[in-house]
């Protein structure tokens, strides 16, 4: 597996690449861009809690001196996983106090994974007259298509309990489905040449819309071409 990146690594790299804008960087021209990206994805939700190294590509352009339009696609490069032990069905009459529900529950390893396909995500930058380093602030809506696999392993069956019951029995869930919500973050563009940028930028996917969490933190190093 490829190593993880913390997103306190990207934000650190983030600054090196603004401090180290050459000062004589001309100004950028042109309506419309293109652009690639490297950096980190972090998902914070009820079903995982991982991150991943991330690549993505995208394309907008200027509507005015102030506003630019962007559609971002992110393609997370590895699986996301968590696992945990617990109690999962117990065997116990109705009625029972705790201590006998637990002693005939059956102890099962839950074991998560998480396949993030896309991350698509338009947004709005709101930013000054563009110069040789340009502050953004991104508003914007995001998807994630993605697919949930967790796997049921019993480690612990009460004494006089059949392990062919299908309560008990090993087995696995899949399900692909789509979550998004809205997304905000920031950026600094720097100028390298006329048409040429180097932009850090973070961003967070607010998707806890309803009783489930899932919210994602993305921090990247973008390459922008001005047409």
């Amino acid at each position: 597996m490829m190593t993880k990146i913390a997103a306190p690594s990207i934000l650190t790299l983030l600054l090196t690449v603004a401090a180290a804008a050459p000062p004589a960087a001309a100004q950028t021209t042109g309506r419309a861009y293109v652009g690639s990206s490297f950096g980190s994805l972090s998902v914070n939700a009820d079903a995982v809690n991982d991150s991943s190294i991330a690549f993505g590509f995208s394309g907008g352009a200027a509507l005015s001196d102030f506003i630019d339009v962007e559609l971002d696609v992110v393609l997370p490069s590895q699986t996301l996983t968590r696992s945990h032990s617990g109690p999962s069905v117990s065997f116990a009459p109705p009625g029972s106090s705790v201590a006998e529900r637990d002693r005939l529950a059956v102890i099962t390893r839950f074991d998560t994974a998480r396949d993030i396909s896309t991350s698509i995500s338009g947004v709005v930058i709101f930013h000054p007259r563009r110069g040789r380093v340009t502050p953004g602030v991104i508003v914007g809506v995001v998807n994630q298509h993605l697919r949930d696999t967790r796997t049921y392993t019993p480690l612990s069956i009460p004494e006089g309990v059949d392990p062919l019951n299908p309560a008990v029995a090993a087995h696995r869930e899949s399900a692909s489905r789509n979550i998004g919500g809205p997304t905000f973050g920031a950026q600094v563009a720097v100028a390298v040449s006329r048409h040429l940028e180097v932009v850090p930028d973070i961003r967070y996917d607010y998707g806890s819309i309803g009783d489930e969490i899932n919210n994602t933190l993305r921090s990247s190093i973008r390459i922008r071409w001005w047409f």
